[in-house]
């Protein structure tokens, strides 16, 4: 039957979503360089596309622009991370393009926050704006889309924000920050029991912005939380300008491989949760994808097949009692292997009441990496279904 607590969980996230929702990314006038995709202002991010590389290698942004927490150059499946170049009064805002690349068109992808907020694509950022600073020097400044803590003199200083995320999960860990002190400061960002620890590189400017990944931590709880950010070493005269701390979604396990007898095991305790209420639920009698009460809450795998084929998909789903009708679509390396597939979900008696279902073919896949998303189309009732697991069986040619 329904969880007691999925509809109650379900109008409170809708109720701290919208209290966040946030407006389309807007471009008052196309680059001298190419375009933007401005994409969408509730997940945060947009695209850049270099039709006209700069002689300088500097991608002038148009005025106005949000503020940029990570830009990275897409080459192949290995994003290479870009600085991020402003002038003293943030009036001129560039992204620094690598030399190496000049030869070729640029896709440049962004990463966007103003303010705090989990973005509907589970992204969580906390920004300067709204830390807490406990200390003697550290202190805010601000000039638009370049907020930042600065003058960052004293080791002892701590900055702190109240994290309340909309559900538990596995996040990767980065700052964004700038540093013209020497190479090697520490930083520890703790939230609950979690910590994760790095040294920073210096920026070579106070005015320019990297992104340090400083690892993956669990977050077990939702509520009265606080996210803390600590130098434990300082190297020069100040520790950095800190402009933003990202938690990303991450994988909650391993990422799967073909196994020897052909079949690839997608279980949803290594997926990576792209959303804000759907989460893997670890209890025993569970061990599934629940509360997929949203519709832009998606379920990710990245997987390796050693044997290409074709495989039939076969979903282990559970659906409460009348709350069934909701349809699934199931998208492989974003349709390139072959169209997406869709099941609309059946009823089973119970969320954890688990059935395997085969829902469609894919492929032929090649030998290599692979992507499988999962996402709803329409949700009937108030929640989809559960997943516990996703199997490719492959497809014995016939005699």
């Amino acid at each position: 039957m329904l969880r007691a607590s999925l509809l109650c969980l379900f109008l409170c996230s809708l109720s701290v979503l919208q209290s966040v929702a946030a407006e389309p990314l807007q471009v008052p006038q196309p680059p001298a360089w190419g375009s933007i995709n401005a994409g969408d202002g509730a997940v945060g991010r947009a695209t850049f596309h270099v039709e006209r590389w700069p002689t300088d290698d500097r991608l002038i942004l148009p005025a106005g622009f949000p503020q940029i927490v990570r830009a990275t150059l897409q080459v192949g499946d290995r994003p290479e991370e870009l600085i991020v170049e402003l002038n003293t009064d943030a009036t001129e805002v560039a992204v620094l393009l690598p030399k190496a690349a000049r030869s070729a068109a640029a896709v440049v992808a962004v990463e966007t926050g103003e303010s705090s907020r989990q973005f509907d694509d589970g992204r969580i950022v906390f920004t300067a704006d709204d830390a807490r600073i406990v200390g003697d020097t550290a202190k805010l400044e601000q000039h638009p889309g370049n907020s930042r803590i600065g003058f960052w003199s004293n080791a002892a200083d701590h900055v702190e924000w109240s994290s309340n995320p909309t559900r538990w999960g596995m996040y990767d860990v980065s700052l964004t920050y700038s540093t013209a002190s020497p190479t090697g400061s520490a930083v520890e960002v703790e939230l609950g029991s979690e910590k994760v620890t790095g040294r920073l590189m210096s920026t070579g400017s106070w005015y320019r912005y990297a992104v340090l990944p400083l690892g993956r931590m669990y977050v077990e709880a939702t509520k009265g939380q606080t996210l803390t950010v600590r130098c434990t070493d300082m190297v020069g005269g100040a520790f950095m300008n800190l402009k933003a701390v990202t938690l990303s979604p991450a994988c909650e396990g391993q990422s799967p491989a073909q196994a020897d007898d052909g079949i690839v095991s997608l279980h949803g305790r290594d997926a990576c949760v792209l959303g804000t209420s759907l989460r893997y639920e670890p209890a025993e009698e569970k061990q599934t994808l629940g509360f997929w009460t949203r519709p832009t809450d998606a379920a990710t795998w990245s997987f390796t097949v050693k044997q290409a084929g074709e495989f039939d998909v076969e979903v282990l789903q559970g659906c409460g009692p009348g709350q069934g009708g909701s349809v699934m679509t199931l998208d492989f390396d974003a349709a390139r292997a072959s169209p997406p597939l869709e099941f609309a979900v059946e009823a089973t008696g119970g969320f954890q009441d688990f059935r395997a279902r085969i829902v469609g073919r894919v492929g032929p896949l090649a030998a290599g990496q692979h992507t499988l998303r999962i996402v709803p189309k329409h949700i009937a009732k108030q929640a989809a279904c559960d997943i516990r697991q996703v199997r490719l069986l492959p497809v014995t040619p016939g005699p």
